[in-house]
């Protein structure tokens, strides 16, 4: 008889059945379930990429995968950390614009009430 090597789709759908009811369930923590869940739809999106990859196993594809779109994840937030910080630095500049006003400003009241003072007495 010849050796039946299954598709690529077929390992996937069974790691994947494997992994829903022995992985999912066993979570206790909520946040790790939903996580789980958008693992799955991660994978799910790359599925045409894995099938083309040469690595050996659906468990090593599946890897590379969640540390492509961990990747992803990271790089979107570090973006949005800078865009962040840059609102703040313009703010901050804001801040000591204003406050070099308010002193300017104190500073002219203050001479304007001496020479009140110098011309009352």
């Amino acid at each position: 008889m010849g050796r039946i090597t299954p598709s690529f789709r077929q390992l996937y759908d069974e790691v994947m059945s494997d992994m829903r009811t022995e992985l999912q369930g066993a979570f206790v923590d909520l946040g790790h379930k939903k996580s789980f869940d958008l693992l799955l739809k991660a994978w799910s999106a790359e599925q045409a990429a894995m099938g083309n990859s040469t690595l050996p196993t659906v468990c090593d594809k599946l890897s590379i995968v969640a540390a492509v779109h961990n990747r992803k994840l990271i790089a979107a937030l570090t973006n949005e950390l800078k865009d962040k910080d840059q609102i703040i630095q313009d703010q901050e500049n804001k801040i000591i614009e204003l406050q070099d006003k308010l002193t300017y400003h104190e500073n002219r009241i203050t001479a304007l009430e001496n020479k009140l003072n110098n011309k009352s007495e």
